[in-house]
């Protein structure tokens, strides 16, 4: 962070944060600094930290003061004090300038890398942006940034890419091209134009050339072509094209991206270095004079040294196969620097314990995104575990008495001044801390109009935290209704929740109308239902609509229960519930009183008179069986419903074949439609 973009914080009083790539010149320029004898400080070059005899910051190194600032206000690396004023000034002696010490915790420095290297994060993260863009395999992009393949640059070699090791064993160099040795066999002017290029300056090279529009269009007309083509008939034909089609949409999102952001590609590769604040990566002293340093310090200790010993092989006009390695190992320390591990075995110290990179200090929970940038203290918040509450409505969540008490305590304290029980805040808490009676009714009235917010972490998308209408309820867990808990991620095995009560009435509405569970029915990401029945959900309705599986044909002649009745014997409770004749009824009202006089079963079949304008369609043309009756009325007996026919073949009456259990079950789903229906009918 620079100082132009502090003051814009300080202007605009909010914060933005955009992560990408940054060019050469912007780096060096949050870095540079000019002193007053024409001096460019800014630039890292020692792999030291602090002298061992005085202490002090080493010059040039990774605490350096001229380039970081002082460690004391005011102070200079001399010992000189000078009041801080609006312009600032600099020591004439050691260079460092006369400012707040919390200059450091943004002052950034850089690296200027002898070689190029490429972005861990651009090549090796998943899609690779390098390979997507110069549509090459990742493996062959590899063996290039590691200088273990070459790349053609100019002349005509058969392929572009080509083993180095059994290829070109020898090399004449200069700093990052390499041209193969005169041979009687070859003519000079062939070899001259026969250039080749290995590690990141080859990538570099590539990315600086092809225009992103052309990509676009390329890209656009290839996977268009591949449409029009259709299936193949062979499935792995058919899934090499899908993959090649998607690979072709990743590529022009990534070309328009980087067209819509004005970002050079040849950005992923880094010539410089950046050096984050020292405050960010600090040494402290423990108990023992015991020195911690952070793990951000030795890689870039690591990264300066192999840059160093680069740097001076390059001047020394060392062998090609010297540079090369050396340059691999830079690579290696730049990639552990941004994100050790990403390549296999990470880097470990000398207790075994892994090194802590860029990467693992940003990411995951602890990270400085979730845990610093994201996570917030709020004071008024509770915790406790959830348990379901299956009477509770979709928008209601059941809070314990001793966590309402205490969130809800300065409003209590309110309206126990207001209707004048308490004359003062000492005396109202005196009653709360009592419990009386009185408390109790005044918190029902309060949490009638107040929601509150629930939270479970991680908080990963949207529906993580969402608004509730509280009820009291005894005990010391959360009551939820089982149908948000997906919403939330979580289940009844000791799952956790934060309470948040929103206090504004700007929060009080946004919570109401935006954040309210039964406003929140769809995923935000794909648009499907997220409130669904899971788990205890489903196995009560599987057992409520599960019925006796006999089915109409379960007699004793039977042939699927042939074995059963010649090798088994039937109990008399079966024997007489075969031969009990499955009783009718004339509505729901009336199966539903007999099942609560305990007459019938929750399981046991039933006939019950259906509507004639919902007609069951016959799934099958000829009945099971046909009933006459002396009246000249017959049954004809279906699967699962019979129709009561006269001799003039009219329909008088239809039943159906059900249970209590399914009548319960069509019943709340009719009275929710109506419900629904009555709600979309009053709002519009």
């Amino acid at each position: 962070m620079n100082q132009n973009f502090s003051s814009m914080i300080d202007r605009y009083k909010h914060q933005q944060l955009r992560i990408g790539s940054v060019s050469p010149e912007q780096i060096s320029a949050w870095a540079k600094k000019t002193l007053p004898n024409g001096e460019i400080v800014g630039e890292v070059t020692k792999p030291h930290t602090f002298h061992y005899k005085t202490t002090k910051p080493e010059k040039d190194g990774l605490f350096c003061e001229r380039i970081f600032g002082p460690i004391k206000s005011g102070i200079c690396a001399c010992g000189n004090y000078r009041v801080i004023g609006d312009e600032t000034k600099f020591c004439e002696q050691c260079g460092v300038a006369f400012v707040d010490s919390r200059i450091r915790r943004y002052q950034m420095g850089y690296i200027k890398l002898a070689c190029p290297v490429t972005h861990v994060w651009y090549l090796k993260r998943l899609p690779s942006y390098i390979a997507n863009l110069l549509d090459k395999p990742l493996k062959e992009l590899e063996g290039l940034v590691y200088s273990d393949t070459f790349l053609r640059l100019r002349g005509s070699f058969k392929y572009e890419i080509q083993s180095r090791k059994y290829s070109l064993p020898l090399f004449f160099t200069t700093q990052d091209t390499f041209r193969i040795p005169i041979q009687d066999t070859l003519r000079n002017q062939e070899i001259r134009n026969r250039e080749i290029s290995t590690g990141a300056s080859a990538i570099r090279e590539q990315l600086a050339d092809p225009d992103l529009r052309l990509i676009t269009d390329y890209s656009l007309v290839e996977w268009k072509d591949l449409g029009k083509e259709g299936p193949a008939g062979n499935e792995w034909k058919d899934r090499k094209i899908g993959r090649r089609k998607a690979f072709l949409v990743r590529r022009m999102e990534f070309a328009k991206h980087f067209i819509r952001t004005n970002v050079e590609p040849e950005r992923m590769v880094l010539c410089l270095l950046p050096v984050l604040p020292p405050e960010l990566r600090p040494i402290i002293q423990i108990d023992g004079g015991i020195l911690m340093s952070s793990d951000i310090n030795e890689l870039y200790r690591r990264v300066l040294f192999r840059n160093n010993t680069l740097t001076h092989l390059l001047k020394t006009y060392a062998p090609s196969d010297s540079i090369m390695c050396q340059e691999k190992l830079l690579q290696e320390a730049v990639d552990t620097l941004l994100d050790n591990g990403i390549r296999g075995q990470p880097m470990k110290d000398g207790h075994n314990k892994v090194y802590k990179s860029f990467s693992n200090i940003i990411e995951g929970k602890e990270g400085r995104f979730r845990e610093t940038l994201l996570g917030k203290r709020v004071d008024y918040s509770g915790r406790s575990v959830i348990v379901v509450g299956p009477s509770l409505s979709l928008h209601r969540c059941g809070l314990p008495r001793e966590i309402a008490i205490e969130l809800f305590q300065t409003f209590l304290i309110r309206g126990l001044l207001r209707q004048r029980i308490a004359s003062t805040i000492v005396g109202a808490k005196s009653k709360i801390r009592e419990k009386e009676s009185i408390v109790w009714e005044i918190l029902h009235e309060v949490m009638q109009g107040h929601p509150v917010l629930l939270n479970r972490a991680p908080t990963l998308h949207r529906l993580g935290i969402q608004a509730f209408q509280p009820i009291l309820v005894e005990g010391r867990a959360l009551c939820l209704h089982p149908l948000v808990c997906k919403g939330f991620n979580a289940d009844f095995d000791g799952d956790q929740m934060a309470v948040h009560v929103p206090l504004s009435l700007e929060a009080q509405a946004e919570a109401r109308l935006l954040m309210f569970s039964h406003m929140n029915l769809l995923s935000p990401a794909i648009g499907d239902p997220i409130s669904v029945p899971t788990q205890d959900m489903l196995m009560g309705l599987y057992v409520l609509t599960l019925g006796n599986r006999r089915g109409i044909c379960a007699n004793r002649y039977n042939p699927r229960n042939h074995r059963n009745y010649q090798t088994e014997k039937m109990d008399d409770n079966n024997y007489k519930y075969t031969k009990k004749k499955e009783p009718y009824f004339c509505g729901s009202y009336d199966a539903l009183g007999a099942y609560r006089q305990k007459r019938i079963n929750l399981d046991s079949p039933l006939w019950l008179r259906w509507r004639l304008d919902q007609r069951v369609v016959a799934s099958r043309k000829v009945p099971i069986e046909v009933q006459y009756e002396s009246l000249g009325t017959y049954h004809e007996i279906y699967g699962h419903y019979l129709i009561v026919r006269s001799l003039k073949k009219e329909m008088p009456c239809i039943y159906i074949r059900t249970t209590v259990g399914h009548i319960f079950f069509y019943r709340e789903i009719e009275e929710a439609i109506q419900g629904f229906s009555r709600a979309s009918s009053e709002g519009t």
